[in-house]
């Protein structure tokens, strides 16, 4: 039995060593917890002071390790009361100012904090395991963390929420008028909120409150710095076994950088929208199959209605926009379009009209184009139309000014054409009539003079061919017939009549397919007469497809090497000629408005560089122009197309 009470005592004090030592490890774990949780800053200060660490109260160092992190954290000025041993061995209480150890607005006050403040563990929450354990967990949240009763009266703040505002429990229930939270009245956190968030905020809070319902609220608070921080709050209730609330338990995130980046974000997109639908375009979006979900206020003013106005069962949306807005001779060229870009993926731009919201048709130039994602496939069709009315009258109107012009330069020239030959003709043609009288009267005598009047009308024949040496002058110059000629390929002449009728062509809808044969020689030309024949010849044939149906206007130029030399065909698919050969000559016209001058002058151009100009029929409709020019030799040279 001896022995065994041994054995007991030994195991005894085996198992109280173990306590020990466990609670010693324990004790050492939670002076790190709290060291790195909440006194890292602290803990500097200390190691600075290692040598007085003695000299102050066991129960204060943490206090001021406290002080010294709130100080640096919120910027703002923390006072402590601490106990100091004195040199006889009593200790004696005195004051410890923490300051930021950066620059601070001389406006803020510091916070003074009394000796018996709770630093971590508020003593409302009471002093049940649970809730200890409760408000530790609290104590070691991220961010601001609180607790306030059913009336709405605040039992605890982490020193992390104390610090950022700069307020104590006492600060943020002190009264305002007198009532509690509960029945309406105001407390001191109210200083704390922003002036235009407050009665927001607080409204929801006490609605919360008297049914008990979860509080999730954004607004704005005062940072202990001065400034208003946007914070996330969430607060739910602690309820008692038959379920009654007996409390509030609540945290606040700091949310500014976010709210700052999704207000910019926000701003962005209505700056964006607002840029979208102020542009001076008609702006407009489809998906990727092509229903309309999208019109610009531009737009929806344009046409008088929105998107998805004019839905009907049996059609698409697409179908019934374009036949509500585009002109009926139009719109089966829009569809076309339309169907080939949704196919095929490709973008297009085409000039059509549009009906307004009064019923006007306006021009306007649409392009559309496919937004894609990093894989290539279409996520959205973009288009744009521009009210192109104006331009297109203003082309209209300076084309008819142009034409008018043109027709008063060759009424000019014809009239000045016609007084140089009455002028020129006339003196001969008087001589003419004064020698045939002499003539007639020397035959009249009796006996007529014979060898006089003989002579007369050797003058007479003079005078005749006076005149016509007068108008063969004439004519040569109105045709141009003298200038420089110049070795070059008709291909290129080609080239850049087709470039000046380009806009021409568009407007006539005319489809213009030109061939040039292999090794076709250089002739030897007056380029500018050339491009004159070349551009009447082009205008001729785009006229006279003017009742033609767009889609048959067919302009064809063929450029080939022939046994006289360089032939060129320009072949159209009008209603074809009357009279072929009528058509060459002088002051003969098939227009209502022409003067007949343009194919006689080119047929004299042709004949002056020693060429032919002649037309034909086509096999089924329209005509054909065709004209040869005589190639340049080795022998002949340069110039050598002249006759």
């Amino acid at each position: 039995m001896r022995s065994l009470s041994r054995g007991w005592m030994a195991l005894t004090i085996i198992a109280v060593a173990i306590v020990a030592i466990a609670a010693w490890l324990g004790a050492l774990a939670a002076w790190f917890a709290i060291g790195l949780g909440l006194g890292l800053l602290g803990g500097a200060w200390l190691a600075g002071r290692r040598s007085h660490v003695g000299m102050i109260h066991p129960g204060d160092r943490e206090a001021m390790a406290q002080a010294e992190a709130r100080a640096f954290i919120s910027g703002v000025p923390q006072i402590i009361g601490y106990r100091r041993r004195e040199w006889i061995g009593a200790w004696r209480w005195h004051e410890y100012r923490a300051d930021p150890p950066y620059p601070i607005r001389v406006d803020v006050a510091p916070i003074v904090h009394r000796p018996d403040d709770a630093w971590t563990i508020a003593a409302s929450l009471g002093e049940t395991e649970g809730a200890v354990r409760a408000a530790k967990v609290i104590e070691n949240l991220y961010g601001a963390a609180f607790a306030f009763d059913a009336t709405g009266h605040f039992t605890y703040a982490t020193p992390m929420a104390q610090t950022s505002i700069a307020m104590t429990l006492d600060d943020l229930n002190a009264p305002l008028d007198g009532r509690s939270f509960i029945e309406g009245g105001d407390l001191g956190w109210k200083n704390g909120v922003h002036p235009d968030d407050y009665e927001g905020a607080a409204a929801e809070l006490r609605r919360c409150m008297r049914a008990g319902e979860p509080f999730n609220y954004e607004y704005r608070v005062l940072r202990a710095g001065g400034d208003y921080v946007w914070h996330r709050f969430a607060i739910r209730p602690a309820r008692d076994a038959d379920g009654r609330v007996t409390g509030w338990y609540g945290t606040g995130q700091d949310i500014n950088v976010f709210r700052k980046t999704d207000d910019a974000l926000r701003e962005s997109e209505r700056s964006l929208r607002e840029m979208i639908e102020t542009a001076p375009a008609l702006i407009w979006c489809m998906t990727p199959e092509g229903e309309p979900i999208y019109f610009s206020r531009r737009l929806r003013e344009f046409f008088g209605f929105d998107v998805a106005a004019k839905d009907r069962p049996g059609a698409s949306r697409l179908e019934r926009i374009l036949e509500a807005v585009i002109h009926p001779d139009d719109l089966a060229k829009v569809n076309e379009r339309f169907m080939h870009s949704l196919r095929t993926g490709d973008p297009y731009a085409l000039t059509h009209r549009q009906r307004r919201f009064d019923g006007t048709y306006r021009w306007v130039e649409t392009r559309i184009a496919a937004m894609r994602n990093e894989d290539g496939a279409i996520v959205q069709w973009n288009g744009v139309c521009l009210d192109i009315e104006d331009q297109i009258r203003a082309q209209e109107e300076l084309r008819t000014a142009q034409d008018k012009l043109a027709r008063a330069g060759k009424a000019a020239s014809l009239a000045e054409l016609s007084a140089s030959v009455a002028h020129e003709v006339n003196q001969p043609l008087a001589a003419i009539m004064t020698n045939a009288q002499a003539c007639h009267r020397w035959l009249a005598a009796d006996p007529p003079n014979v060898d006089r009047a003989r002579a007369i009308v050797d003058r007479i024949a003079r005078s005749a061919q006076s005149a016509a040496d007068i108008v063969s002058h004439i004519r040569a110059l109105f045709s141009r017939n003298a200038g420089p000629r110049t070795s070059l390929g008709l291909d290129v002449l080609i080239g850049e009549v087709c470039e000046l009728l380009a806009d021409e062509l568009t407007r006539y809808e005319v489809a213009l397919h030109t061939r040039v044969a292999a090794n076709v020689p250089h002739v030897a030309i007056d380029p500018v007469q050339i491009q004159q024949v070349l551009v009447n010849l082009l205008r001729n044939a785009m006229e006279a497809m003017v009742d033609v149906d767009p889609d048959r206007r067919t302009l064809r130029i063929h450029l080939s090497a022939v046994a006289e030399g360089v032939q060129v065909e320009v072949t159209d698919t009008g209603s074809g000629l009357p009279s072929p050969e009528t058509v060459f000559e002088a002051f003969f016209t098939t227009k209502a408005d022409g003067m007949g001058m343009g194919l006689a002058i080119c047929r004299s151009i042709i004949e002056a560089h020693g060429g032919r100009l002649w037309a034909e029929n086509g096999d089924a409709v329209g005509a054909r122009f065709i004209f040869t020019l005589p190639v340049i030799t080795a022998e002949r040279g340069e110039g050598a197309a002249d006759r």
